[in-house]
């Protein structure tokens, strides 16, 4: 990958890859991070990444990354806490903040899944690619996280 090719690929896919990241980190600022120390790694292994497959590598790299952040920042939240909150706030919430507010109670990679699926319209195979998971697993692991989000909104309602 050369100079131009590197510049190309971050004009094109910085929107993209920030967009995901904040969907699924939750924080400008720690996107605008990831998005960054992806380009990064892109840049120190130039030389070994085909401009074709960039934007797959990229994603791959921010979902280490965001990962990462997860496990060590411990960012995942308890459903006591959510729910303190919620009860603290005005009932008249719409049904945009409810899925919202499941959105962060659910574990990471599912959150991550849900986003590149049905927010990014990625497809099982881009997903398999981004993620290391098997098709079937991102298959899998969506239906769960679906499954979760719609139990999680059901208790939030019931608040």
């Amino acid at each position: 990958m050369t100079k131009d090719n590197f510049i190309t690929c971050a004009r094109l896919y910085t929107p993209n890859l920030l967009r995901f990241s904040k969907r699924v980190a939750g924080n400008v600022i720690e996107a605008e991070d990831i998005v960054q120390e992806c380009f990064e790694v892109l840049w120190n292994n130039k030389e070994k990444v085909e401009i074709g497959s960039a934007k797959s590598y990229l994603f791959s790299v921010a979902h280490k990354k965001i990962m990462d952040t997860y496990r060590s920042d411990c960012m995942m939240q308890e459903l006591d806490s959510v729910l303190n909150e919620l009860k603290a706030k005005s009932d008249d919430r719409d049904d945009q903040q409810l899925v919202q507010l499941a959105m962060e109670q659910i574990p990471a990679l599912f959150k991550e899944l849900l986003t590149l699926r049905d927010l990014e319209s990625y497809s099982y195979r881009e997903i398999e690619t981004i993620t290391g998971l098997t098709e079937s697993q991102v298959k899998v692991y969506l239906f769960r996280a679906r499954k979760a989000v719609k139990e999680r909104i059901l208790k939030l309602e019931l608040v």
